[in-house]
């Protein structure tokens, strides 16, 4: 099953060198008319549970591609989805179905840089290799799967790490999966955090998702954000720290206004990437530590988990764990 959400990969723009300006004109049928060459690769359906940019998806919407996903896996007719997505968000959406839907059945999301129109637009052959690994044996049991310019990535290690560049999808320090060459899959890593079957979350307990905030650290911040976060009801914050998480004394006041109403304070950092280590301060305020996540997959993680009432220790547990 082919599941269509919107992002560019089913936009098109004004003209063939118009790669901003552009909005969502094709339904998930349209694009995969488009390519017909993925029918020669496996019987398709479809799903289009929503139809938007990927920056405009927010939790309600997440839960309603989340449950499509899990449709489409529950049936024994379906081998294999493939999720079409805009590239800004894309990371987020992927790790929510990595670690919320249990399944052995392949996952591949997939989206593009530049819209269906442009000149040597990606999104085509991303959709054809995207079909392609879905009906690899290889791929089962690997977790939700990226395609991007003919390699593959693990959910959990991969980002957006450029606004337009066509390789902007990168597995950061973590590297690729699987390498495309042709019709050829050669996969040569595989994810070795818990994921899909071996999860403990389960999205049949979840209704609605909290809401989790994510503050960007710097010299000279106040506490004025954590203040008004707090104040709208998040259940948890998210910072994304300097260096190893590291907080400025407005970002640590912050900490400590959470801790005084028990609300989990997280520390991520805002490089990018490397593992943030529990530090003995952290200990007084109950902070915790995000380990290797950047800040906006730490915010999946810490929804999933506080839809599933982890808190304090239980908490960190999850974040040394995912």
């Amino acid at each position: 099953m082919v599941i269509g959400t919107g992002g560019t990969i089913a936009s098109s723009g004004a003209g063939a060198v118009d790669l901003h300006n552009y909005s969502v004109t094709s339904t998930v049928q349209e694009i995969l008319a488009a390519v017909p060459e993925v029918a020669e690769l496996a019987e398709l359906t479809s799903d289009q549970p929503v139809s938007v940019d990927s920056f405009k998806i927010d939790n309600p919407i997440l839960l309603a591609i989340a449950r499509s996903v899990l449709a489409a896996v529950a049936n024994p007719r379906i081998d294999a989805v493939v999720v079409t997505h805009g590239t800004d968000t894309l990371e987020e959406t992927a790790y929510f179905l990595h670690l919320a839907v249990r399944t052995v059945k392949p996952i591949v999301v997939v989206g593009a840089m530049r819209p269906a129109n442009a000149l040597s637009a990606d999104g085509p052959l991303n959709l054809y290799n995207a079909v392609l690994i879905a009906t690899s044996h290889a791929s089962s049991g690997k977790g939700v799967l990226i395609v991007a310019n003919n390699h593959v990535f693990g959910a959990r290690d991969l980002a957006k790490r450029d606004t337009s560049a066509i390789g902007a999808i990168e597995g950061m320090k973590y590297g690729i999966l699987a390498e495309i060459s042709g019709d050829r899959v050669d996969f040569t890593h595989f994810p070795a955090k818990p994921h899909t079957v071996h999860s403990e979350f389960d999205l049949a307990q979840v209704e609605a998702l909290p809401d989790v905030d994510i503050m960007f650290d710097h010299q000279g911040a106040g506490d004025h954000l954590y203040r008004a976060s707090l104040e709208a009801g998040a259940t948890a914050i998210v910072v994304a720290g300097m260096g190893n998480g590291s907080l400025s004394v407005g970002a640590r006041q912050g900490a400590l206004l959470a801790h005084q109403i028990g609300i989990p304070f997280i520390r991520a950092s805002r490089t990018g990437q490397g593992i943030v280590a529990p530090l003995k301060s952290d200990v007084a305020l109950g902070i915790i530590a995000g380990n290797s996540l950047t800040p906006q997959k730490a915010r999946i993680l810490a929804m999933l988990a506080i839809a599933h009432r982890k808190s304090g220790a239980d908490l960190q547990a999850i974040f040394d764990r995912y």
